[in-house]
């Protein structure tokens, strides 16, 4: 989510991220708004932190230095409908 759209939800109540205290509001369990998460994406599973963190590295080091206004997608294909 956008530092953006995560204000604006924010306002409402909703949370950035997906964690154990916004399932409740939403009135479904932790597990059950998880496999509702994953189940929104062409993996079926939701990016890991050591995901995000290695092409985060990746996009700080020399590697990418060829690379210019790239915008690296980790959403795991989220199909946003």
């Amino acid at each position: 989510m956008s530092a953006r759209s995560a204000c604006e939800a924010g306002a409402g109540g909703a949370s950035p991220s997906p964690n154990r205290q916004t399932a409740p509001k939403a009135g479904v369990t932790y597990a059950e708004f998880l496999a509702r998460l994953e189940s929104m994406t062409h993996l079926r599973r939701l990016t890991t932190l050591t995901e995000l963190s290695n092409v985060a590295a990746f996009m700080a080091s020399d590697q990418a230095s060829a690379m210019t206004g790239t915008v690296a997608n980790l959403s795991g294909g989220a199909i946003v409908d």
